[in-house]
């Protein structure tokens, strides 16, 4: 999703008087929720808490996960410690999954096959995800909404965004906003009064069937109090350290394998 937000719903406030027959003025329409407003409010929210937790249930439609590692069903657990640590857990069918980052090195660990990989990547959580995406092709689970700045990253995926009304989600009033995007368009429900987001759709329209990414989120904690330690990884008792491919070494090992065929 490329583009800049475009605002997508205006009102204009209007009265009319009678001639004459002195009956009150009718009153002006509601004016709108503004989507802008309403997703800056969710970055400002996000961007605001120095440590948080949260709870996740993400599920991915089959077609979307063939040919990859991702389980279509997976309940992820996150910690956030602003600005340089970020801690993921994803556990599903497979398995559990481990991500680490504690401002110098990203640790990615497969608990079933005891197998883990480190390397270095220093900065903040931002700069971590734009390098881990850019060298190995993957961001951590549910990066978009784990950086220090959300808001710079919706933006440059939106084209445009309107607002529909109010729902409830699992018992919480929200704010029901959709953007759209080149690829896909996200359907987001947003807390009323904290502003977090409470479910996310998005809806791939590249791909035939135009399958999805549903995100229910739970458990917010944006007072949290995170020891550094629980950041810091330690290798697990018959665990071996493997390499983490480039994403350059991935092509060249699909290069070589179609030349051998």
């Amino acid at each position: 999703m490329n583009g800049r937000i475009a605002l997508a719903v205006m009102s204009v406030l209007t009265a009319s008087t009678s001639w004459g027959c002195g009956r009150a003025p009718e009153p002006a329409p509601v004016k709108p929720a503004d989507p802008v407003q309403l997703l800056r409010q969710m970055s400002d929210s996000l961007a605001g808490a120095t440590q948080m937790t949260f709870q996740a249930t993400r599920h991915v439609d089959r077609s979307l996960s063939e040919g990859s590692d991702i389980p279509e069903s997976a309940e992820i657990d996150v910690a956030i410690s602003r600005p340089g640590k970020l801690r993921a857990t994803a556990t599903a069918d497979t398995g559990v999954r481990r991500f680490y980052f504690d401002g110098q090195t990203i640790t990615l660990l497969d608990e079933t096959m005891l197998l883990y990989a480190t390397v270095p990547l220093p900065g903040t959580i931002d700069d971590m995800i734009d390098k881990l995406d850019e060298a190995y092709g993957f961001v951590p689970p549910l990066a978009d909404f784990a950086t220090n700045d959300p808001y710079r990253r919706f933006d440059k995926q939106i084209q445009s965004s309107v607002y529909h009304a109010k729902e409830t989600i699992n018992g919480v009033e929200c704010d029901y906003v959709t953007v759209t995007g080149e690829v896909a368009d996200a359907d987001l429900w947003l807390s009323s009064t904290d502003h977090l987001p409470r479910r996310f759709i998005a809806t791939f329209k590249d791909r035939d069937g135009k399958p999805q990414l549903k995100i229910d989120f739970s458990q917010w904690n944006v007072a949290a109090q995170l020891d550094d330690s629980l950041f810091a990884f330690s290798p697990p008792a018959g665990a071996d350290r493997v390499k983490m491919l480039l994403v350059d070494d991935v092509k060249d090992r699909q290069a070589d394998g179609s030349t051998h065929k």
